[in-house]
């Protein structure tokens, strides 16, 4: 079985060695590498497919404070309501009436009058406070204004540091919105009023959760979170997106914008991508959230786009309903499975393999015409003198022994073996130091002999685990790891596996975010590349620095989301919501298919193992997307529906 203990060791070990973490990951891992579509093409953003193409809106976005203030573009330029418009995750732009750039009062009731979104429960509209606003163009109405919002907008609310007019006020500085100088800093308040509009409603706890604390604004909703003591604009025109859309919808949102206009008004097939044209006048939405490439400019092409990815679960087949874990994958899409082959178990002595657990998995697969990736790890205690499992054997033939016995009697069944797991953790590689030359060494065997069977067999070099820990006792960073093992003996790596494994786990965390930049309020897990989804780049530029040019396999691919009790050093896995978590491997995966093409295999982590244990008590049913009763959960519904 799958074991996950590393991701505890992993969690407590990061927390409790963050100065020795910072002093050992190369400086080379500081920052994400910037893509190729990044470099060519500034406008384009590939975190979500699109770009700024309209240079009013270019040069506002860049004057206005970029990414931290607006997120990053969700749709091209196009006619709404009569106006030429973009969506960015919490603001949208606007052409006006006299040719300048502003802002949708997103809040307004035309558009967004909902007070439950995604779980959380935000203040209404107080009409009476909107009244005792100074009235606009009054005697000395900038300077009431401002001091009206301050009122109405506290530093301190319920005893607690909310700093919402902090927040209102530290918007957009004097050096973003004047960069070659000639601004007054009297501007920045009108700026921030801009970019806020005037509150809507006092601050107010959700009821749901006493830890939340927001305040309605017309263009955003400022939310604090006390558990982090941190305060910024919920994603407001992501979810306007999703109302058009009806992609990634919550079902709390769709309840309330059921009779809206603008519901599930998108669909790109129809005239003007609308459904019913009459009921939005002057809105053209054709293309509209269409995915974008790069601009096509002298200095560089367009990168390649994703083709062939491949769709996977983790799933445990032994002992379980095996046709319908298939289904379930089946169902979703989803044409590959990765199951986990412990040695140790399958031959208890030398020579004697347990066919009768292994055949049925390979013959149902095959019948049902889904690849199979069998991921084998562990050492049976008679290959080792220590008589210890979790480690290589003594002899790495007795290992190519089992792997050549595998291939031949599976050959055209099972398509890909991963050689080993997470072989950069202690827990993983017992009975010495961790050694990146000592794995490659064993991967040379399990590679020759694999493809001496049949040389179409896809091998995966042992994916690594994002331990951000450099103590060869204990873990190795995967990022020095990786580069220990493309570096050993001259580059030997690069001819002794098919691809590059690599394990993924956003935690807390959502795709686009970063070490600097955060769009969730999650308590930890925010001071390391190891925490996020974006470390895969990492990685990547890694192989390109030594001239790798192979596929990278995510064989595990993982976010969670679990209500109370969970398993110590998982207390994670309750800050995201199902509804977030799927969102997430959606907007991840498409962030892989729009400019990643250098990942070859997704397997999301894991399917069924909640069928069969409890995940209040056992860490890798906590990652499981279906129910005890095997019903999906709606993070494998978002799965199923994605575009693949």
């Amino acid at each position: 079985m799958t074991k996950r203990g590393s991701l505890a060791l992993r969690v407590l070990t990061l927390i409790a060695t963050l100065t020795m973490l910072f002093a050992n990951v190369a400086p080379a891992l500081a920052a994400v590498p910037a893509s190729p579509a990044q470099a060519t093409d500034p406008r384009f953003f590939p975190q979500t497919g699109y770009r700024i193409d309209n240079d009013q809106f270019w040069d506002y976005f860049q004057k206005r404070g970029g990414i931290n203030n607006f997120g990053y573009p969700v749709s091209r330029t196009f006619t709404f309501l009569g106006k030429t418009v973009q969506f960015f995750q919490r603001r949208i732009l606007e052409i006006e009436p006299d040719g300048s750039v502003g802002q949708m009062n997103l809040l307004d009731n035309s558009l967004m009058p909902y007070t439950h979104i995604n779980g959380a429960t935000f203040p209404a509209t107080d009409t009476a406070l909107i009244k005792s606003a100074p009235a606009v163009g009054s005697p000395g109405y900038a300077t009431k204004v401002i001091a009206w919002i301050q009122q109405v907008a506290p530093d301190a609310f319920n005893n607690l540091p909310v700093n919402f007019f902090k927040t209102f006020y530290n918007t957009v500085s004097l050096k973003q919105a004047y960069p070659n100088g000639g601004g007054s800093p009297s501007f920045i308040p009108l700026l921030d009023l801009e970019m806020w509009g005037l509150p809507l409603s006092a601050p107010a706890v959700d009821p749901n959760n006493h830890n939340f604390i927001y305040q309605r604004f017309q263009r955003g909703i400022m939310h604090y979170d006390n558990t982090t003591h941190t305060t910024q604009g919920i994603l407001l025109a992501d979810y306007l997106k999703a109302i058009i859309t009806g992609t990634n919808l919550p079902p709390d949102l769709a309840a309330q914008a059921q009779a809206s206009p603008f519901y599930k008004q998108y669909n790109n097939s129809k005239p003007k991508g609308l459904n019913n044209p009459a009921a939005l006048p002057n809105t053209d939405m054709t293309n509209a959230f269409e995915p974008q490439s790069p601009a096509a400019t002298p200095v560089g092409p367009a990168p390649t786009t994703t083709s062939g990815l491949r769709y996977g679960f983790a799933v445990h087949m032994f002992y379980q309903d095996q046709q319908r874990v298939l289904n379930l994958v089946k169902g979703a899409g989803f044409s590959w499975i990765k199951q986990q082959i412990r040695w140790a178990d399958m031959e208890p002595s030398k020579g004697n393999i347990n066919w009768g657990l292994l055949d049925p998995i390979a013959n149902i697969a095959q019948a049902n015409g889904v690849k199979v990736l069998f991921s084998v790890v562990t050492a049976p205690s008679w290959s080792r003198s220590d008589g210890k499992i979790d480690g290589p054997p003594n002899n790495l033939n007795d290992l190519g022994d089992f792997l050549a016995a595998l291939a031949q009697r599976y050959d055209g069944k099972v398509q890909a073996y991963e050689v080993w797991n997470e072989q950069n953790f202690s827990r993983e590689w017992g009975g010495g130091t961790i050694n990146a030359g000592a794995y490659v060494e064993l991967l040379k065997v399990a590679y020759h002999r694999i493809k001496a069977v049949d040389p179409n067999i896809i091998v995966v070099s042992g994916a690594l685990t994002p331990t951000g820990v450099n103590d060869p006792n204990v873990a190795i960073d995967d990022a020095v790891f990786l580069d220990q093992m493309e570096s050993y003996q001259n580059g030997v790596f690069k001819t002794v596996a098919d691809v590059v494994g690599v394990h993924m786990s956003g935690y807390n965390n959502a795709p686009q975010d970063w070490v600097d930049y955060h769009t969730v309020n999650t308590p930890g897990f925010k001071n390391h590349p190891s925490f996020y989804f974006r470390r895969i780049d990492q990685l990547h530029d890694i192989m390109v620095r030594h001239g790798d040019t192979r596929q990278m396999w995510i064989t595990e691919y993982e976010w969670a989301a679990a209500t109370p009790p969970v398993p110590a050093g998982y207390e994670w896995t309750t800050h995201l919501t199902e509804q977030q978590v799927g969102d997430f491997f959606v907007q991840s995966i498409q962030m892989i298919q729009q400019s990643r093409p250098w990942v070859g295999a997704i397997f999301i982590w894991n399917l069924n193992f909640r069928t069969f244990l409890d995940y209040h008590t056992n860490e890798t049913a906590l990652f499981g997307i279906i129910n005890p009763d095997w019903t999906p959960r709606s993070i494998y519904i978002k799965l199923a529906q994605m575009k693949k």
